[in-house]
């Protein structure tokens, strides 16, 4: 295929999922990892560079990096999630480190990358179902994501010229580590209100992601996809006059 993606976050659970399907179909990949390290280690289309999203040095180092490289898409699959509620000092941290990384490292890889993305190429984010509610203790990372979907417009119109389509995919609940330290019983509950009863796999998103790269997707632009399974579909106090009918 010959066409270069740069997968951002190809160390996590969707980048990984994401990284994995792009080179059995062909792809060359640059994959992105910052505090966790990239498994896989037996490919020849792929090569690692380390980028730290919080830090606007490492961003334009990383594409001081490949000045020369021209890339067909950008897949942004890093993000970080915290809670707040832990005094006002702590909570501005966490405030500030969503904002960085979730949204603001976006825009600065949009006006970095704009002259290294091909014609008719890609741009992805990832977006949340959590743009769509408050949360009391992930204020940040919900008005990061609902960030994300403005600048998912935003990006459309700036790579217009070029013919760049830009979408964001907004997973619900996905099985990385993410999630990992909410408690079996309670993911068992997240299971239990979903219409399909269960949680996303990586490749569940990473299917989107991989049809959003392809010739079919062209006309698809500016687009956020929710894929959740179906538990944005109702609204949740809807179960409650279920259960008291």
């Amino acid at each position: 295929m010959n066409r270069t993606v740069l997968v951002i976050g190809a160390s996590g659970g969707i980048g990984e999922q994401v990284t994995r399907q792009l080179l059995e179909q062909g792809y060359f990949v640059i994959g992105t990892y910052s505090n966790h390290s990239i498994s896989i280690t037996d490919a020849d289309n792929f090569k690692t560079l380390k980028l730290d999203l919080s830090s606007l040095d490492s961003i334009k180092e990383l594409f001081d990096n490949l000045s020369q490289t021209p890339l067909y898409a950008i897949v942004n699959c890093a993000g970080v999630c915290e809670y707040e509620n832990n005094g006002i000092d702590d909570d501005i941290s966490v405030w500030n480190r969503a904002i960085a990384v979730n949204l603001t490292a976006n825009f600065v890889i949009a006006k970095y990358a704009n002259h290294l993305l091909e014609d008719n190429g890609r741009f992805i984010m990832i977006s949340s179902t959590d743009a769509m509610y408050g949360g009391a203790i992930t204020a940040s990372y919900a008005a990061s994501k609902a960030g994300v979907n403005s600048l998912t417009k935003s990006l459309s119109l700036l790579f217009k010229d070029k013919k760049i389509s830009v979408n964001s995919v907004a997973p619900g609940w996905v099985n990385t580590r993410m999630i990992a330290g909410t408690g079996e019983e309670f993911l068992r509950q997240v299971e239990d209100v979903n219409p399909l009863k269960r949680i996303a796999n990586p490749a569940d998103i990473a299917n989107v992601i991989s049809f959003l790269l392809k010739p079919e997707s062209e006309y698809i632009n500016g687009q956020i996809i929710t894929v959740d399974g179906g538990y944005t579909n109702q609204d949740p106090t809807l179960i409650l006059e279920e259960e008291a009918v």
